[in-house]
């Protein structure tokens, strides 16, 4: 903070915390999602409330106020969303997925009298993050509470920005080491999980500026894109990098043609202007001498070959969810390094179509608002969830960059507020609709030219 309240950051969050409970509960249900959003990437932020009572539990607990606040009030708790069935569908399959994989590794069920063992705690984390979608639909209400959540996200980011320039900054990148490289507040989520989010919230910016036509605001959409970015660069993660290009090329392809300028000149011109542990941290994937891969790729090409042989075993429905990490595998590993192959391995085909489902699903709603909304700022998130997802496509290739909070929480409620934007869209068509029949003119929805375009 720097204002010397470090010692007492815990305690404030604390109290900050019980406060959003209590008016989220008696008050308005949005106060909760509008205290959660800042802490969602700042893992390590979070860290300081672990030694609290219930201070592990702030997430789901903050949640669960924000449910019962709806509840007081009589508003829906699961709005209707594009998402509804398939998030159904998948929630189901993938517990009775981590119940077949208890029997597989020959443990009792994960609900037992005794309590709630590790893998049912990571399920249960896992599908938290869905409900941030539900919640953020029900209880967002006008364009201005939308503009406030993206503001909360921008500010978060630029603190994780700061904090990761404050411990890189005094490094020597004239070479590349893997000491080089910090997690900064991404927590446990790894170097490249932070750098994952780093390239997805950059494409985000990237979608949001490109339609803003207020000066100041572009302005700052673009300054804090360019500080993520060049954090971004100094993280030396190469999938990351992969998935800033993709997103970016995502974005000039669909809204701004500038983008692309700036991509060609940055792909002709990266060597000579990127600190060298850049240049030699993308130069040694592979060595054109020995031709060969670098440890580090070699590693994960050796997992995909096992986890592709696993999959056969079981191929329809897996050997259960959450399992792989607790099964023994080539190079001691316990994480596959590639999402898909892990969901393979794991749910099976079944799965995996599922996944896959969820995936498109989320990309769809993203870019059909993008192409649909008269609002240009609602036009800007449609975007910008599409955007992250090829991003996601991407970085998931190398890991699992899905299944943690602090990576993927601002996606969730990026696809929150797509859901409730089909909604405001809706009520501008229908006051359009009466105003024209004031006017004695045909409303939209019975207009020739909108019915020949469904």
């Amino acid at each position: 903070m720097h204002f010397g309240l470090e010692p007492f950051a815990g305690y404030i969050l604390y109290v900050a915390g019980v406060l959003a409970f209590v008016l989220s509960v008696c008050w308005r249900p949005i106060v909760g999602i509008y205290y959660l959003v800042p802490l969602i990437p700042l893992q390590t932020a979070r860290y300081a409330l672990n030694g609290l009572p219930l201070g592990q539990s702030l997430v789901e607990i903050i949640l669960l106020g924000v449910l019962l606040g709806l509840v007081v009030r009589g508003e829906q708790i699961l709005p209707k969303t594009s998402w509804n069935l398939v998030l159904s569908v998948y929630a189901i399959f993938t517990f009775v997925s981590l119940c077949m994989g208890s029997l597989f590794l020959g443990s009792g069920l994960p609900i037992s009298l005794s309590g709630i063992d590790q893998r049912m705690a990571d399920w249960t984390n896992y599908m938290t993050m869905p409900l941030l979608l539900f919640l953020t639909a029900a209880t967002v209400r006008e364009t201005r509470q939308m503009k406030t959540l993206i503001l909360l996200m921008c500010a978060a980011t630029l603190l994780l920005d700061r904090s990761f320039w404050d411990t890189v900054s005094g490094r020597d990148f004239s070479a590349f080491s893997y000491d080089l490289q910090d997690e900064s507040t991404a927590g446990y989520a790894g170097v490249n999980g932070m750098a994952a989010f780093m390239a997805e919230i950059s494409v985000v910016l990237l979608a949001l500026a490109v339609f803003e036509r207020k000066r100041l605001l572009k302005s700052g959409y673009l300054t804090l894109f360019f500080c993520s970015a060049i954090c971004l660069m100094y993280s030396l993660s190469r999938e990351a990098y992969l998935a800033f290009l993709a997103g970016c090329l995502f974005v000039g392809l669909m809204k701004q043609r500038k983008v692309l300028v700036l991509l060609a000149v940055l792909a002709s011109t990266w060597s000579v202007w990127a600190p060298r542990a850049v240049v030699e941290r993308v130069e040694m994937t592979y060595d054109k001498n020995y031709g060969q891969l670098d440890h580090s790729s070699q590693v994960r090409v050796d997992l995909w070959e096992e986890g592709l042989h696993l999959f056969e075993a079981n191929p329809l429905l897996g050997q259960g969810f959450d399992t792989y990490a607790y099964t023994k595998h080539v190079h001691g590993y316990g994480d596959s390094h590639n999402i898909y192959v892990k969901v393979l391995v794991e749910t099976g085909i079944i799965g995996l179509l599922l996944f896959l489902w969820l995936m498109a699903k989320t990309f769809w709603a993203g870019y059909q608002l993008f192409r649909r909304a008269q609002d240009p700022f609602l036009s800007s998130i449609g975007l910008g969830l599409a955007a992250w997802m090829v991003c996601a496509t991407v970085v998931n290739f190398f890991g699992d960059r899905w299944t943690f909070l602090q990576i993927d929480g601002y996606m969730w409620v990026l696809a929150g507020l797509v859901a409730q934007a089909w909604v405001l869209e809706q009520r501008v068509v229908l006051a359009a609709d009466r105003a024209a029949v004031g006017n004695g003119d045909l409303p939209n929805a019975l207009e020739p030219q909108a019915t020949a375009g469904v």
